[in-house]
């Protein structure tokens, strides 16, 4: 199990695929997870095939799976401060940075604040800012007591998941802990997408009942410098999983122009 030390955690990760690409300036891939989940919890039905091609780097993000939580913490800054130092660590950067739902976040974070770190990114289900109806509707879903009376499924999945390493009652701070961030960042206005240099993708299923109200998807795309937006039409929020073989095609190709220098239009 490879785990490597980042300042006060042992960061967990998996890597798929070939050390060294096949070509030089074929870039490796780094996917981060979303709230709740793992990384090959969320990614498992895409790694095969990114690592035909391509070096893929799937860790858990801090509190989550089998990486450690030393202070009960929960924060998209702190999380894309421990990728970035892992990418560098790996001797992967700059990858190609793909975050779903609060990964999105993350990946959005790291594309502002590491961007060092970042050959393109592709935010996939992510929001730049909270929106009323955020705040309206995540307290309910992320109560641990209705999850456990009205989701046990959910309960089961996170005690599944989180529950060697963190214990059978970590998921109730993992709750309190994700909501109390979602409900408070990120807070990147327009002015702030607009310094993004970074190729960036952004991805929303046109059907994802968590941004789509919002036009998250939109609002990020239309701020950030030469962004490119893909909302599939019938798709909810798990675009990767929903509209697997399209979801393929759109990253690899972007993947490609971004490494032909023409990521940003």
């Amino acid at each position: 199990m490879p785990k490597l030390s980042i300042g006060e955690i042992t960061l967990f990760y998996e890597e798929f695929g070939p050390t060294q690409p096949a070509r030089q300036a074929s870039r490796p891939v780094l996917l981060i997870h979303g709230s709740t989940s793992t990384g090959r919890n969320d990614w498992d039905g895409v790694i095969d095939d990114l690592a035909e091609r391509r070096r893929v780097i799937v860790p858990d993000c801090r509190g989550h799976g089998r990486s450690p939580n030393p202070r009960a913490s929960y924060a998209f800054r702190e999380m894309a401060a421990d990728l970035a130092e892992l990418t560098r660590r790996l001797d992967a950067a700059p990858a190609h940075i793909v975050g779903h739902s609060n990964g999105g976040n993350v990946a959005l974070v790291m594309t502002l604040e590491e961007a060092g770190v970042v050959a393109s990114a592709t935010i996939q289900a992510g929001n730049a800012y909270v929106s009323p109806d955020l705040l309206d509707r995540e307290p309910p879903l992320f109560d641990p007591d209705r999850v456990d009376r009205e989701s046990p499924a959910w309960r089961d999945e996170m005690i599944r998941l989180h529950g060697v390493t963190h214990g059978p009652e970590y998921w109730r701070t993992l709750l309190r802990i994700t909501l109390a961030e979602i409900l408070a960042a990120p807070n990147y206005a327009p002015d702030d997408l607009a310094r993004v240099a970074t190729p960036t993708l952004v991805i929303e299923g046109e059907r994802d009942p968590v941004n789509a109200p919002a036009g998250h998807g939109a609002f990020i795309a239309r701020h950030i410098p030469g962004a490119q937006l893909w909302r599939p039409a019938t798709v909810g929020h798990n675009v990767h999983l929903e509209a697997r073989e399209a979801w393929l095609a759109q990253v690899l190709k972007y993947w490609e122009a971004c490494e032909r220098g023409e990521g940003i239009s």
